[in-house]
């Protein structure tokens, strides 16, 4: 299961793409009243939300709140430049918490400019992420790499307490003087440990910014505990080693599909808020890529928190079965 998870996840995304399932990107558009171009964005409802705003701090505004992912301003020359083709300029921002639906926004759009212009390079599009310069392709996948970091603890838990109970050391450790519950707490610690350092090793090597430093590293540990207490419970509840790496791969998809996918499938998004990875994907995204105050976290790590609680009393309930 875990070997196959990559390969079943690009043919559950290759699916969705072909389908109808794919969410609209939200455009901010400041164009004339009788744009041709904002007529072709708005004819294609299955690939564009188009929003029209009067002025371009209206449509950042949209952008800031989360509302949109694009935002496009086209000057009041840009049809006629276009149909005469004189490769007007497309300028505007993107949000950089939302890469999937930026990538599939610009490609609607490079679209929906040929279509118009019946012309291979109709326009030239300059569009920068919100608050800085370029392109963000360098931390696009940085939040579904963090979380397969996070994700390991799960596999490295499960594991671990499935080779303890074969070999009976589970039981010997819980004959000694430590309660169940520390003995429990224990094994959490060490394997949500591994997760969060090589989630840190991942934003080592790409880079924070010190506002978002506190907020992505206390996800991550929160992000981490709450995975390796939910392998602990498998390899409690499995049946052999066989039967853990089963269920872990089983538990890696869905926790980690609805997450990755949200911002693509329209399914997936409402899905997605019962899967816990969600929460560490999404807090990753607002304080490092869209670089959010840690207040917007509250949120995203009060659920982790809460399945941290849950799923240490539901583990340490198991532990005592051992005894």
């Amino acid at each position: 299961m875990v070997l196959l998870s990559p390969l079943l996840l690009a043919a559950l995304l290759k699916t969705l793409t072909q389908s109808s399932d794919v969410k609209p990107v939200g455009f901010a558009v400041c164009a004339g009243p009788d744009s041709g171009i904002v007529r072709s964005l708005q004819s294609k409802p299955q690939q564009f939300d188009v929003r029209l705003c009067q002025t371009e701090a209206e449509a950042l505004e949209l952008l800031r709140r989360r509302q949109v992912a694009m935002v496009c301003l086209f000057p009041p020359d840009f049809d006629s430049n276009l149909l005469q083709h004189r490769r007007p300029t497309v300028r505007g921002w993107t949000d950089p918490s939302r890469p999937t639906q930026v990538a599939l926004g610009r490609a609607y759009l490079r679209g929906a400019l040929r279509e118009q212009a019946e012309q291979a390079d109709p326009a030239r599009i300059e569009i920068k992420k919100l608050g800085g310069a370029g392109d963000s392709s360098g931390a696009s996948w940085l939040a579904s790499a963090v979380l397969l970091a996070c994700m390991s603890a799960m596999v490295i838990n499960a594991s671990n307490l499935v080779e303890e109970k074969e070999a009976g050391t589970l039981q010997q450790i819980l004959l000694s003087p430590a309660d169940s519950s520390e003995v429990w707490i224990g094994k959490l610690a060490v394997s949500a440990a591994l997760g969060t350092f090589s989630a840190w090793l991942v934003f080592a090597l790409h880079g924070l910014s010190p506002d978002s430093l506190p907020g992505a590293l206390g996800l991550t540990l929160v992000g981490s505990f709450v995975f390796a207490a939910a392998g602990g419970v498998v390899g409690l509840l499995a049946n052999g080693a066989a039967a853990a790496s089963s269920w872990t791969g089983f538990w890696f998809i869905v926790f980690f599909a609805p997450a990755s996918l949200s911002e693509t499938s329209q399914t997936m998004s409402r899905w997605a808020h019962l899967s816990p990875a969600y929460y560490l994907y999404d807090g990753v995204q607002r304080s490092v890529l869209a670089q959010e105050s840690a207040v917007t976290l509250a949120e995203d790590f009060a659920v982790l928190l809460l399945l941290a609680l849950l799923l240490t009393a539901v583990g340490a309930r198991l532990v005592r079965r051992h005894r």
